[in-house]
């Protein structure tokens, strides 16, 4: 399980990296534009999956009580989180 949790923390890092690159980039591209800073707030609505993650979260915290394989999950779930945050960066609109 050490080698699974490694081998996917090292793509979630890559992935992370590369959206963490391309949302420089567009910063960059934004201030060198000259343009106003937007004032609207996208509607992406995810509530829902803020939600779902606490209640994962929880859930692998008390499966840790009753299997101690549970243990494996939560550094899992800290590395969707991580993915989560890389894949922003992607979906975000571009500005100028």
């Amino acid at each position: 399980m050490y080698v699974l949790i490694t081998i996917v923390g090292i793509l979630v890092t890559l992935f992370f990296l590369a959206g963490f690159w391309r949302g420089l980039q567009n910063a960059i591209a934004e201030y060198r534009s000259g343009a106003p800073e937007p004032t609207d707030v996208p509607d992406y609505q995810y509530g829902s999956l803020a939600a779902l993650s606490v209640i994962a979260s929880a859930v692998i915290i008390a499966g840790a009580g009753f299997s101690p394989a549970m243990i494996y999950a939560g550094p899992l779930l800290a590395l969707v989180t991580a993915a989560g945050c890389g894949l922003a960066f992607f979906v975000e609109q571009k500005g100028a």
